[in-house]
C-alpha cells in the first residue's frame, strides 16, 4: 500500500498538472542561500500533505541543476530542467512514502544552482493530500534571506554510489560541528570492506564506529563526499540458520555487527531463549562498551561476562534489579521486559519514545505488568514487537534467540 500510493501520487506530480494563476495567500517560499546551494523551506503549511510539485522560474539558461530532499522517506527524482527564451524552468518534486509531510515551516531540502543563488523570477506550488486532493495549485510568494555567518552555513553529504551495499546519512545537510552518522546496509551475501569520508579539499574526514556497520562524525566547515566498497562474504556459518528463514536477515545482520555470536561455531540455535544478562550486554556492545563501574547486585560477580554491562545499564537506568538486591542476570528475559529495556535504552539515547499503539485487541494485555505498559505500547508502535498470534501478546514469554535478533534489528534500523 505504501509504494503503491507514492507511486500514484509521483505518477500525478511527474504528469505535469497544470498550475494555475491563482496566488497561494497563507504560504511563503523562503530561499537561503548557503555555501553550496540554495535551502528551500515552506513557511505557513497548515496541512498535511503527501506530495508536492515546486516550479522556480529564473533567468537565464542553465545547462544542470541537482536537488537533495531533507527528508527521508521521501520519494524525489532529480530536477526537471526545461530552458528557453533565455530563462530556466526548475522543478522539483517530494512524494511522502508513508509519514506526511508536515510543519509550518516545512524544510524540503537543497538546490544546486551551479552556483546562482539568485531570486527566482516566480515559484508555483502544487501541493496534494492523501487522497491526491489539490490543497494548493498556484504562485507563492518568496522571501530571500542572506546567509547567517554567525551560526555556520549547512553544509551537505553526498553518498557516492557503491555496488553490493547501501550507505544512509542523517541528516543530509548540517552545520559545522553539528554530529552526522552514516549507516551502512551491505547486501546479502556481502560485507563492508571500508567507509571513507573527505572535506572539500580531500582531505580525510575521521569516523568513530557507533555500533555495527555505524559511523558518525563531526560536520567539517565543507561538504563531505563518502564513498563504501563492499566484499564478498558476510554469509552466516550457522548450519541451522538458513537464507530464507524468517529470521536470516535479521541474525545475519546482528551477526555481522559483533552484537550477537553462536551458541558453537557453527549453530546459532535460534530457537534457545535468552537471558537478562545477555540482552544487557548486548546493548553494552551496541553503545561501545563503555567505562563501568562495579555493578551493586548481589548475584552479580565482578568476573561475569556481563558484569560491566549491567553496572552500565543500571547507572544509566536502562536496566533495574529486585526488592532483594539482585539482578538474576541468568533469568529467562521476559517480552515485556525486553520492550522495557529498549524502551529505556532509546530515552537514553535521546530518540523519540512518544508513540502508543492500543493493545486493546489481544486478550492477554491485562497481564502486562504495569512497568512494561508504555513500553510495550511504544515498542508495538515502533513495529519492534509484535503479537505471537491475532489475539495474543505474551507479555511474559520468553524471547527467543531469533526472537531477539530480529527485535535489536528493528530497534537498530528503526529506533537508533
Amino acid at each position: 500500500m505504501k509504494r503503491f500510493l507514492c507511486g500514484l501520487l509521483a505518477l500525478c506530480l511527474l504528469s505535469c498538472l497544470p498550475v494555475s494563476a491563482a496566488e497561494s495567500q497563507r504560504l511563503t517560499l523562503r530561499y537561503q542561500q548557503t555555501g553550496d546551494g540554495v535551502r528551500l523551506t515552506l513557511e505557513g503549511l497548515e496541512e498535511e500533505i503527501y506530495a508536492l510539485q515546486l516550479e522556480l522560474v529564473l533567468e537565464g539558461e542553465l545547462s544542470r541543476a541537482s536537488f537533495t530532499p531533507a527528508q527521508r522517506d521521501v520519494y524525489s527524482p532529480d530536477c526537471h530542467l526545461e530552458t528557453g527564451r533565455n530563462e530556466t524552468s526548475v522543478t522539483v518534486y517530494l512524494v511522502a512514502e508513508e509519514a506526511p509531510l508536515e510543519g509550518k515551516s516545512l524544510f524540503l531540502g537543497t538546490l544546486d544552482l551551479e552556483g546562482r543563488p539568485e531570486l527566482p523570477a516566480r515559484a508555483d506550488l502544487l501541493l496534494l493530500d492523501r487522497n491526491l486532493k489539490a490543497l494548493t495549485d498556484g504562485r507563492v510568494p518568496l522571501s530571500a534571506d542572506r546567509p547567517d555567518s554567525s551560526a555556520g552555513a549547512p553544509y551537505r553529504v553526498h553518498i557516492l554510489p557503491s555496488d553490493h551495499g547501501t550507505v544512509t546519512v542523517r541528516p543530509t545537510g548540517a552545520k559545522e560541528g553539528e554530529t552526522v552518522t552514516l549507516s551502512v546496509a551491505p547486501d546479502a551475501g556481502y560485507a563492508l570492506s571500508a567507509i571513507t569520508a573527505k572535506d572539500a579539499r580531500n582531505r580525510e574526514v575521521s569516523l568513530s564506529r557507533d555500533g555495527l556497520n555505524r559511523y558518525t562524525f563531526p560536520m567539517p566547515a565543507s561538504d563531505v563526499e563518502v564513498l563504501a566498497s563492499f566484499v564478498q562474504g558476510g554469509g552466516l556459518p550457522f548450519l541451522d540458520v538458513a537464507p530464507g528463514d524468517w529470521c536470516y536477515d535479521a541474525v545475519r545482520y546482528i551477526f555481522e555487527a559483533g552484537l550477537m555470536n553462536g551458541t558453537t561455531a557453527t549453530t546459532f540455535t535460534p530457537s534457545s531463549p535468552t537471558t537478562r544478562g545477555m540482552i544487557v550486554a548486548i546493548l553494552y556492545r551496541l553503545e561501545g562498551s563503555p567505562a563501568a563501574g562495579t555493578a551493586l547486585f548481589t548475584d552479580v560477580a565482578p568476573t561475569a561476562y556481563y558484569a560491566s554491562a549491567v553496572a552500565w545499564a543500571s547507572a544509566s537506568g536502562i536496566v533495574n534489579g529486585y526488592n532483594d538486591g539482585t539482578f538474576r542476570p541468568n533469568q529467562l528475559i521476559t517480552r515485556e521486559q525486553l520492550a522495557a529495556f529498549l524502551h529505556r535504552y532509546a530515552s537514553y539515547k535521546g530518540r523519540n519514545v512518544s508513540g502508543e499503539a492500543d493493545l486493546s485487541a489481544f486478550i492477554d494485555a491485562g497481564q502486562i505488568a504495569s512497568y512494561a505498559v508504555t513500553p510495550l505500547r511504544w515498542a508495538t508502535a515502533a513495529g519492534l514487537i509484535n503479537g505471537v498470534s491475532a489475539d495474543r501478546l505474551a507479555p511474559a514469554g520468553n524471547a527467543t534467540r531469533a526472537q531477539a535478533a530480529v527485535i535489536l534489528t528493528r530497534f537498530m534500523q528503526n529506533v537508533l
